[in-house]
């Protein structure tokens, strides 16, 4: 199973390297999506900051969904924070057994998580049975911008190690393999492919 020092990374990555990175996601995926309301999910979102930074700039409630129990603890801290427990609360579970009911949420949001699960396929079909006719899934990883990206690659230059990491990752995880999985589960949808990041973007059917 994967492991991190949720801690750590909230502090060091979420709010440290990459704190620019998740308010101008959000505000990326709202300008694309237009939901505003309703209920959304932060599947995999460790200790919450992008579905934090979606509660900030819209009405809608968020779930920070992640497998890890201390991603939950540190999630709700961070809630806690910002002052968002009314609309933003934290649960446990896996991105390929979404504990909610068909068709019930409105927004699908994930970064960097993706790349993680056991069975992305499945995950994707999860995500597709939980969302409302109409509702949207944005889901990938990525920087926000070249300029970002460009900043986080700055800052982390005395650790190949992540650079490293990241090729890897990009390179087993090529637009056309999410293109091809969106084929085989018949979601009409498309791939958002750039340097600053890889996106898979669909709207249920209605």
């Amino acid at each position: 199973m994967y492991e991190m020092n949720a801690r750590e990374y909230s502090e060091n990555v979420m709010k440290g390297y990459f704190k620019k990175i998740y308010p101008v996601i959000a505000q990326q995926i709202l300008d694309y999506t237009g939901v505003t309301e309703g209920k959304c999910i932060d599947l995999g979102g460790g200790p919450g900051m992008l579905g934090i930074s979606m509660a900030a700039i819209t009405n809608l409630e968020v779930v920070i969904y992640d497998l890890l129990p201390e991603c939950i603890e540190v999630a709700n801290e961070n809630i806690a924070e910002r002052k968002l427990n009314r609309r933003v609360t934290a649960r446990q579970g896996k991105a390929e057994d979404i504990q909610f009911p068909d068709n019930s949420v409105d927004l699908v949001i994930s970064r960097g998580s993706i790349f993680f699960w056991e069975d992305q396929k499945k995950g994707i079909a999860e995500v597709h049975r939980v969302l409302k006719p109409g509702g949207w899934a944005y889901i990938g990883g990525g920087f926000g911008t070249p300029e970002l990206l460009a900043e986080v690659m700055e800052a982390r230059k005395d650790d190949p190690e992540w650079e490293k990491g990241r090729a890897c990752r990009m390179k087993k995880n090529p637009p056309e393999h999410y293109q091809k999985i969106l084929e085989e589960l018949e979601i009409p949808g498309g791939i958002q492919y750039g340097s600053a990041g890889t996106w898979i973007i669909f709207q249920k059917q209605e």
